[in-house]
């Protein structure tokens, strides 16, 4: 699209980089609301059938952190490409923005390969598998 059109091109990058970033902080944001409510309500309810019984609260904050963890990546990698694409799009098409605009890509794609490190961090299960599957492919080669 940028031969036939530059100025198609930047705007068609900021419409869709600034929704889809909109879209996924609207989705965290309803998927947090949801499970406070859910887990409010779950929490009433095994209080009230049984005072003793504990619902494991630091298995659902883990879970909000690793999703907080997840929206920020995604924010902080995404967000300066937006305000960049924004900003040469306003200013035209300097070599300083030029350049601008090539390492927050970089930014962009970096988030890509962060949702993995961050998934084995944060998350106990997807470690284990990982784990796992590490130790079978060394077994193939060793064997």
């Amino acid at each position: 699209m940028w031969f036939w059109s530059p100025a198609i091109t930047l705007w068609s990058g900021i419409t869709v980089t600034s929704l889809c970033l909109v879209t996924a902080v609207f989705s965290y944001i309803e998927i947090f609301l949801n499970l406070r409510h859910h887990h409010s309500q779950v929490q009433n309810h095994a209080q009230q059938a049984n005072p003793t019984n504990q619902i494991n609260t630091a298995r659902y904050k883990k879970a909000v952190c690793t999703a907080i963890w997840l929206q920020l990546t995604m924010v902080a990698c995404y967000l300066p490409y937006g305000v960049m694409t924004a900003l040469q799009a306003k200013s035209g098409i300097t070599s300083s923005f030029f350049h601008a605009r090539i390492y927050t890509s970089t930014l962009v794609f970096l988030n890509s390969s962060l949702n993995p490190i961050l998934y084995c961090w944060k998350l106990d299960e997807v470690r284990q598998t990982v784990n796992n599957a590490i130790r079978q492919i060394c077994l193939c080669f060793s064997s």
